[in-house]
């Protein structure tokens, strides 16, 4: 049986201000089997890679499994899109807005996503390792299982997370607002502001819990 494909050029909200971001998402819209629920093959994956999607707004998009690495996403509208096993390696997401967003086992090593808005995303098993999150809002976000490894997260909300074996391995945490947040979070953690200081075990704990994330375990890396 043949599948039918094809989903509404009007489901974008607005278009990306580059011509060829526009034509990668258009062709991509065309190629999507019109049933969600039918099996996808790499022909129906948005290729973006390395493009310019500037002025988009993006949401409620399904882009399940899209290439966006080394994209130009800064300020584009991805709320309540699904993203799940998306490629944003080395993407630049500053004040990009994901509120909402599925981001599962997304790929995102590497990306600037400063200021960027992430409320409320599920990004369980994500990798956001080496990644610049400085002022970023995770608030509210579920982190279980993510790796923010070597990643920079000073100034940024992860109020009332939900982190479960959260690896935050060499994170820079100054000045983070992690108010609320539960579940078990792996360090060692730097804390310092002007220099290095990292914190594991039980000075890491009481670090969570000084500064109200009373119901945060830590477990100590081997």
């Amino acid at each position: 049986m043949t599948t039918a494909h094809g989903r509404p050029l009007s489901d974008v909200r607005r278009w990306p201000e580059d011509p060829k971001a526009r034509r990668a998402l258009a062709d991509y819209l065309k190629a999507l089997p019109a049933d969600p629920d039918a099996d996808r093959t790499s022909a129906s994956q948005l290729n973006g890679h390395g493009l310019d999607f500037t002025g988009a707004d993006l949401s409620g998009l399904d882009l399940l499994g899209a290439e966006l690495s080394e994209s130009t996403l800064t300020g584009v509208l991805f709320v309540g899109a699904d993203l799940y096993t998306a490629w944003l390696i080395e993407a630049r997401l500053s004040e990009a807005d994901l509120s909402g967003a599925d981001l599962r086992k997304v790929q995102g090593r590497g990306c600037q996503a400063r200021a960027a808005k992430i409320r409320g995303a599920d990004l369980q098993r994500a990798d956001l390792s080496q990644s610049d999150l400085r002022g970023a809002d995770l608030s509210g976000a579920r982190l279980q299982r993510v790796s923010f490894s070597d990643s920079d997260l000073r100034q940024a909300s992860l109020r009332d997370c939900s982190f479960g074996r959260t690896r935050l391995s060499r994170a820079r945490l100054a000045g983070c607002d992690v108010t609320g947040s539960s579940g078990l979070a792996i360090g060692p953690v730097d804390v310092g502001i002007d220099s290095p200081h990292l914190l594991d075990g039980p000075e890491l704990q009481d670090w969570f819990v000084s500064n109200g994330a009373t119901d945060v375990e830590v477990h100590q890396a081997a």
